[in-house]
């Protein structure tokens, strides 16, 4: 004989209760309330039943007295929300005058907003206050964020660190040759409509630095720089730095995970973490690109940058080395 079940989902009723109703951590509850039961059926002392499941003795009694009573419902997690919620003690005059203020100078912050309220009513607020109204009013879409007037609609994912690179930790800092080589890109304008793309590598420890000219700032060009920045060092890099750009992903993470070294992303809008680094591009940019006069053709830089980062490295004195070049310095090192 054969049975043929035609019911989609089976209901299973308790006290008019639906138990399919519920989240998937309540159900999770409800099997290990299941398995202690069926440990200490098979002999299993309740010490050892309870470490298997992983909760404590409490937990198990309490969720037993909750479940017998209330059904699924009682293995519901409570919500954590205060019974009495701490009330606004602003008055609705002093919401206007931020309404009418934010309104006014829409790119405006709490912290200017405090000093325009002190300035303009007379009105002594802090900042946090003024924070939580004009959040509520974003909430409530009565005003725009600053991001609306750049342009920026779309809010920005958060990186997901589940490949080679890791998260920057503040207090990281180079200890030796090779050691967290801060590595950035940017845009140099040429004239005459021509722009190239330049990355840029310098070992914090040492001053040392590799740079070179790109038409692209693309994940294989960051690549291909990451294998002549490691021709060029007379050290082996042992991790690398890098700000949160898309340039850094993909391809130059993979490169960094085969050539062995560690791969550490800054906090977004933190560039005093890689100082050197905008520094060392500050430095190209006004004592190499603004000299240049040569051909505005990708071979022609390239050439007057090799020569600017033989200068850079072996003949201009730097003030953080004692006026040491960083060739002499690390030299210096006993390398």
């Amino acid at each position: 004989m054969q049975y043929f079940n035609t019911c989609k989902k089976i209901v299973f009723l308790k006290n008019g209760i639906d138990e399919t109703e519920y989240s998937k951590n309540t159900f999770e509850k409800k099997e290990k309330l299941e398995l202690y039961v069926k440990l200490i059926s098979e002999g299993c002392k309740q010490s050892t039943a309870l470490q298997a499941i992983g909760i404590s003795k409490a937990t198990y009694y309490r969720w037993k007295n909750c479940y017998k009573k209330d059904g699924l419902r009682g293995l519901e997690n409570k919500t954590c929300v205060p019974h009495n919620i701490r009330q606004s003690k602003l008055s609705q005059k002093e919401e206007r005058q931020i309404l009418y203020l934010r309104r006014k100078y829409p790119l405006f912050g709490k912290y200017k907003i405090v000093v325009l309220l002190k300035r303009l009513f007379n009105t002594y607020m802090s900042a946090s206050s003024v924070g939580r109204v004009l959040k509520r009013l974003l909430l409530r879409k009565v005003i725009q964020s600053v991001q609306f007037y750049f342009g920026r609609t779309r809010i920005k994912r958060k990186r997901i660190f589940n490949r080679h690179a890791q998260r920057w930790h503040y207090g990281m800092k180079s200890e030796y040759p090779g050691h967290m080589v801060q590595v950035d890109h940017m845009t140099i304008s040429m004239g005459a409509g021509y722009s190239i793309k330049q990355f840029t590598a310098i070992c914090p420890f040492t001053r040392l630095s590799v740079e070179q000219a790109y038409n692209r700032a693309t994940s294989k060009t960051a690549k291909e720089f990451l294998n002549y920045m490691c021709n060029e060092l007379p050290f082996k890099i042992d991790s690398i730095q890098v700000d949160g750009g898309s340039e850094f992903m993909a391809d130059f993470e993979d490169a960094c995970r085969n050539s062995n070294i560690q791969l550490y992303v800054l906090p977004p809008r933190s560039p005093k973490f890689n100082g050197n680094v905008e520094r060392c591009n500050s430095t190209s940019k006004y004592e190499c690109y603004a000299l240049y006069d040569g051909e505005l053709n990708l071979y022609s830089i390239r050439r007057h940058l090799k020569r600017f980062m033989h200068h850079y490295n072996t003949f201009r004195p730097h003030q953080a080395l004692q006026y040491q070049t960083p060739w002499q310095y690390y030299k210096s090192l006993g390398a």
